[in-house]
């Protein structure tokens, strides 16, 4: 019977060598938190969808969300002894539009020049349709997708006039909020 090498492979080190399992968490990783109002309110002894409830978040935000069963809960957890701690208290969440800028360079120029030029030249073509803006090649070389021109797009559009750098085009002057 052939052996296949199977000294050479033992000597090697490659036969006989079994990993031991890690057994930490051997049920589950409990999370790491930084925040320290989360790791204040985060009770290990529960589930993680009972601690995100009690924190003010939907565990499973693609599911539908039952209104009766929400007021239930509520009324049970102000009959419980224990203060929850809701989601906005946490989080101050500043609107899209007014994001502050962490530079003094983006805040003074939020849509570089080139971008505004590559924008001016793709608005004064096709207007406001940037579904065709994307396939067309010879305006947009750079080739940028429908959803990445529009956002540039919106950039654009809401630069005040000291930040304005190339003239609007005539096919979405209406679209320009004035100065």
């Amino acid at each position: 019977m052939v052996k296949h090498g199977r000294n050479k492979k033992r000597r090697a080190g490659r036969i006989g060598r079994t990993k031991l399992k890690n057994r930490n968490y051997a049920l589950f990783k409990p999370p790491q938190f930084q925040d320290p109002v989360i790791k204040n309110h985060w009770d290990p002894k529960k589930s993680a969808r009972v601690n995100m409830e009690s924190l003010g978040l939907q565990s499973a935000p693609n599911t539908l969300f039952n209104v009766l069963d929400s007021q239930e809960q509520k009324e049970n957890n102000e009959s419980s002894s224990t203060k929850s701690c809701k989601a906005i208290e946490l989080y101050d969440i500043p609107e899209s539009d007014i994001i502050p800028k962490s530079t003094l360079a983006q805040r003074m120029l939020p849509v570089s020049i080139e971008n505004q030029k590559y924008m001016a030249k793709c608005f004064a073509k096709h207007g406001e349709e940037y579904f065709k803006m994307s396939r067309d090649i010879k305006v947009n070389d750079m080739q940028h997708t429908e959803n990445h021109l529009r956002k540039l797009g919106a950039k654009f559009l809401l630069l005040k006039k000291s930040q304005r750098r190339v003239d609007i085009p005539e096919k979405i002057r209406h679209l320009i909020i004035s100065d």
